[in-house]
């Protein structure tokens, strides 16, 4: 009996540092060492946002329904119902912008703008990450927005327009937060406080589409455009957009031998 009773008293004796530190607001591993580890748990840090709650959506609970109205405010220009005489070199691609911008209640000048960012209107460009088509879609968002057929031009379109539409309404209607979640996920930009994140990449994303968008929406931007011959032209269509962790000269507004607009690179 005596034995026992001391074998108790060690076993208790020796567990009363770790409840101690537990109290104090820590917990001990390898209690057993002289030197003991503090094993602390870091404070969780939560943002907030006024207004409605938001939750990250996943692909198992989020519901696409159109929006009944524009979901940002960019300036005081109304939303354009067409891509006012841009057009990205082929008729049906236009028109499949300006239809599922009008469906989504996204302005088809800032989808034309993020399609020539990503793919430079090419229908079969492939990132080396695996984004694919025309706005550059990863295959578990393509899935999540409804797009069965990446590559096809009018699906690869009508997805990218439900996940800027998506993220216009996750971010309250902020083009900049919007445009950093389409290139870091929007799980990127709730984490850092609903700010654009410190990637250079996505903030260079960006600012480039900030300026191909603002360029567009110049009423006066098309008066001074460059006027390209056909062989100009051809070669404009051939080339691919600039990485974005390569300096980019420039994007100026060029006007085709049909009158029509379109945004190139330098």
């Amino acid at each position: 009996m005596p034995k026992a009773f001391l074998l108790f008293a060690l076993i208790a004796g020796s567990a009363w540092p770790a409840v101690a530190q537990s109290k104090a607001g820590y917990q001990v591993d390898n209690f057993d060492f002289a030197n003991l580890v503090q094993v602390q748990t870091p404070a969780v840090v939560e943002y907030r946002k006024t207004g409605r709650t938001r939750r990250l959506t996943t692909s198992q609970n989020f519901k696409y329904t159109p929006s009944p109205g524009a979901l940002f405010q960019l300036t005081s220009m109304p939303v354009n119902p067409s891509l006012g005489g841009f057009t990205t070199g082929d008729s049906n691609v236009d028109n499949f912008i300006v239809e599922s911008g009008q469906r989504n209640s996204v302005d088809p000048l800032l989808l034309y703008s993020i399609m020539h960012q990503e793919s430079s209107f090419k229908a079969r460009a492939m990132s080396n990450k695996g984004a694919r088509g025309l706005m550059q879609l990863m295959p578990p968002t393509a899935a999540r927005f409804g797009v069965s057929n990446i590559w096809d031009p009018r699906q690869n379109i009508e997805g990218g327009a439900r996940y800027m539409r998506f993220l216009l309404e996750l971010f309250s209607g902020d083009v900049s937060l919007a445009l950093a979640g389409y290139n870091a996920g929007e799980g990127a930009v709730m984490k850092y406080g609903y700010q654009i994140p410190p990637y250079n990449e996505t903030q260079e994303y960006v600012r480039r589409i900030g300026r191909r968008y603002s360029l567009i929406r110049d009423p006066s931007a098309a008066v001074n455009a460059n006027h390209l011959t056909r062989r100009q032209f051809a070669t404009v269509q051939q080339k691919d957009p600039t990485p974005l962790n390569v300096y980019e000269r420039s994007v100026f507004m060029a006007q085709l031998p049909d009158g029509r607009l379109q945004l190139v690179s330098q």
